[in-house]
């Protein structure tokens, strides 16, 4: 029987590849006649000028070097006066000839190698598929990235090269887990593209990657405290498992501090939040592991791809809190997740279902947050806030259950059996 326009996958990458230039080329009209400013704004994107203001650190930070500053401690180039806080990997950039001229040129760049990642990478798809992904494309949270030009486009398409890959070289695969662990540490949580082949061979790939990542960050130690400390967290365009607790940080810490000693409240604030975020994926993951169910995967690559955007956005989220630009990495769990909607059994289906409604309302909430129809009619700022918050933390549980769903079986069989059977059937 032949398949339905919405399920052919002679379409599917046409459809993607066509949308994707004709929305570009409306934005380009819209730029050049509704204003550039005015344009971001049409999908709740905060602007800031000069444009891709978060690139731009970069070179302002080279031109301070060159004037004789070190710009972590001191950046007068920069137009915010932003300080240097990127991993030691982008100094090399201090000893280029790079201005603030060079910015709109790379940072196209940039977004063009994003978005031939974003083409790439998928192995089979449908129009269906095609669709969802351009929700995620174009949705405010990756118009954020875009607007911002922020170094995570690199890194995106770095982690849609080690997806392809994954279908040609294991060792290749490793080569660029380690270097995209180098340029920023969280392509590091991608390892689980490699988990479909054999154990030995996995574990000494894994063990590769991880010496790389931990002897990158002694030898840049100081970098990597400057990237943690001094990096500018959101308290409301983010996700994490901070970020509810950083938003009140002030009230909860005067509360709190009427009945345990300052030191106490300000490590349960730090700590709490993720030690909670443990717990759940815990939760989820053995009940991912217990289950008996087979599922779908139409393509080893889509797989791969569900893998990378899952174990991303999850060990990013257990890390505290990140700006919501970073949501367009889930544009990669997409192919997978419509496979597992449509296909997958019981609770599969089901948890793939809630993972996209959680993945459209999280990418698209700055049309909530930024709308003072529905601020003023329906909903307060607050309420905005905490529904966004609540609806990253089921995210993140759903997505962490069908990655654990989702691991093979000699992986499957090794967890299970560091599972004590108390918890295991408490938990089940």
């Amino acid at each position: 029987m032949k398949p339905s326009i919405l399920h052919n996958e002679k379409y599917g990458k046409p459809v993607l590849i066509g949308v994707s230039l004709l929305v570009w080329a409306i934005l380009g009209v819209l730029f050049k006649t509704y204003g550039y400013e005015a344009t971001w704004r049409l999908w709740g994107v905060p602007t800031r000028m000069p444009p891709f203001v978060d690139f731009r650190l970069i070179p302002a930070s080279a031109e301070s070097f060159r004037m004789g500053f070190e710009p972590s401690i001191t950046n007068p180039r920069d137009p915010e006066k932003h300080i240097f806080n990127y991993p030691a990997f982008w100094r090399i950039f201090f000893y280029t000839n790079i201005t603030q001229a060079d910015t709109i040129w790379i940072v196209i760049t940039m977004l063009i190698l994003f978005f031939l990642g974003a083409f790439l990478f998928p192995g089979q798809l449908t129009v269906s598929q095609a669709a969802w992904m351009l929700a995620i494309l174009f949705s405010p949270a990756s118009m954020l990235l875009y607007e911002r030009g922020n170094v995570d486009l690199i890194v995106f398409f770095l982690c849609a090269m080690i997806v392809v890959a994954s279908s040609y070289s294991p060792y290749g695969t490793g080569l660029l887990i380690a270097i995209g662990t180098i340029i920023k540490f969280f392509p590091f949580f991608g390892i689980t593209v490699l988990l479909k082949e054999q154990p030995r061979k996995f574990w000494w790939l894994f063990a590769g990657c991880f010496f790389v990542l931990v002897a990158y960050m002694l030898a840049t130690a100081s970098s990597v405290n400057a990237s943690w400390n001094l990096t500018m967290r959101g308290f409301e365009i983010s996700y994490g498992a901070s970020s509810l607790f950083r938003r009140y940080e002030l009230p909860l810490l005067q509360w709190l501090g009427q009945y345990l000693p300052f030191a106490w409240v300000d490590s349960l604030l730090r700590f709490g939040p993720i030690l909670v975020g443990l717990v759940v994926v815990l939760t989820v993951a053995v009940r991912g592991l217990k289950g008996s169910w087979v599922l779908a995967a139409s393509d080893e690559r889509n797989l791969a791809g569900f893998r990378m955007g899952a174990s991303v956005y999850v060990g990013t989220f257990m890390l505290g809190n990140n700006w919501d630009y970073r949501l367009a990495f889930l544009v990669l769990v997409i192919p997978q997740l419509v496979t597992w909607m449509q296909f997958g059994d019981g609770k599969i289906r089901s948890a793939a279902q809630l993972s996209i409604l959680g993945l459209l309302l999280s990418c698209w909430h700055l049309i909530f947050w930024n709308s003072p129809v529905i601020r003023s009619n329906f909903a307060s700022l607050e309420t905005v806030f905490i529904l966004d918050e609540l609806i990253n933390w089921v995210l993140m549980a759903s997505l962490a259950y069908l990655l654990a769903a989702s691991l093979p079986e000699w992986m499957k069989s090794q967890a299970r059996s560091l599972i004590p059977d108390r918890l295991s059937t408490r938990i089940v």
